[in-house]
């Protein structure tokens, strides 16, 4: 249930909404807002915090906590609900702990070097890269032989894809994107079938 929520700091009212579970993951944000000098807030404040861009607009004498809208343009587009956002903050925290590795932080607004058609389909080998900036992410298809190895595909295009268009196109993927650098993902449709720290060393984890 999506529960509204007023929390006062410096004297000044914040005002979001958000899942009754994911109400936590509110309190780095609030810890953040706490930090800063109460002259500096003003409306149109942004705040970065993980996958998501929160920003503060002036209401009512307080302010309210947006987060992109990802039902929508996230790059033009605001909601009050935190839900989404926190969610998937939530998720790619949980994957790092169940694998015991400190991640690399990944916003939405990062781009992805993806092979053309790379996305429609079935099997996606992604490997992050830190020399190639923005996300770092590189994303290819792979196919099997007739002998049944796995060979990744020719790829003469890469396009730049933003994260945030994974929810629609790939979502298994989403949770991966804040995995450090030099660490690969193997999929096979919606399974992740193999994952590669670093070091080439396999760390598979049953999702």
């Amino acid at each position: 249930m999506v529960v509204n929520y007023t929390e006062e700091i410096h004297g000044i009212k914040f005002r979001f909404s958000a899942e009754i579970a994911l109400r936590p993951f509110v309190e780095p944000l609030l810890e953040a807002i706490e930090h800063i000098p109460a002259e500096r807030i003003k409306d149109g404040f942004r705040i970065r915090a993980g996958f998501s861009t929160f920003l503060l607009s002036e209401h009512n004498g307080g302010f309210d906590i947006a987060a992109p809208d990802f039902t929508d343009d996230p790059l033009t587009a605001l909601n009050t609900d935190l839900t989404t956002a926190l969610e998937i903050q939530y998720r790619q925290v949980l994957l790092l702990k169940k694998l015991g590795v400190m991640g690399d932080a990944v916003h939405f607004y990062d781009k992805m070097a993806v092979a053309k058609g790379a996305l429609e389909k079935d099997n996606l080998v992604m490997t992050r890269f830190k020399e190639m900036g923005s996300s770092g992410w590189q994303v290819n298809s792979y196919s099997y032989d007739e002998k049944g190895k796995a060979e990744i595909d020719d790829a003469a295009v890469f396009e730049p894809v933003f994260v945030y268009k994974l929810m629609v196109k790939r979502p298994e993927l989403l949770d991966f994107m804040c995995l450090p650098y030099g660490y690969t993902a193997v999929f096979r449709g919606e399974d992740l079938a193999e994952l590669f720290d670093d070091e080439g060393e396999s760390l598979i984890y049953n999702s």
